[in-house]
């Protein structure tokens, strides 16, 4: 398993990374009355939130697989880059409305935890390609 992954420090970030979705998704999937909650909003809200939540259970099941099987994360280029692309415009977004250049009037809030998760999902994502490029380049 660690050899399909370069070194422990990669499978360690992956384990992580995949983690990270696990949360979201059981959050999302199980418990949305508490994102609506901590983001202010209302029960409406629980829909997409779940819908958001799908989303996020697709990376956090392939991420248990590419543990798993034979050849580890070789060709999985599709999927390090997916959360490259996903952490890169999250932790834009998060930033820009955290400090009020848009979406000024909406009621919603973030913190810098949430900027500390986006950060860490893009830096994590950018370190695994790299790390991994004689992997999931193939």
């Amino acid at each position: 398993m660690i050899e399909n992954f370069n070194n422990i420090y990669l499978l360690v970030l992956h384990l992580l990374v995949t983690g990270l979705f696990g949360v979201f998704s059981y959050r999302a999937l199980l418990a949305p009355h508490g994102m609506a909650k901590e983001f202010n909003m209302d029960e409406s809200s629980i829909y997409i939130i779940r819908c958001f939540g799908t989303f996020i259970a697709s990376f956090f099941l392939i991420g248990i697989y590419m543990v798993f099987r034979p050849n580890g994360p070789e060709g999985g280029f599709i999927y390090y880059n997916l959360i490259f692309l996903l952490g890169l415009f999250l932790f834009i977004y998060d930033l820009l409305f955290y400090f009020k250049k848009i979406d000024k009037n909406i009621t919603a809030k973030n913190s810098i935890t949430d900027l500390g998760i986006n950060t860490f999902t893009l830096i994590s994502s950018i370190v695994l390609i790299l790390g991994l490029s004689n992997k999931i380049y193939i």
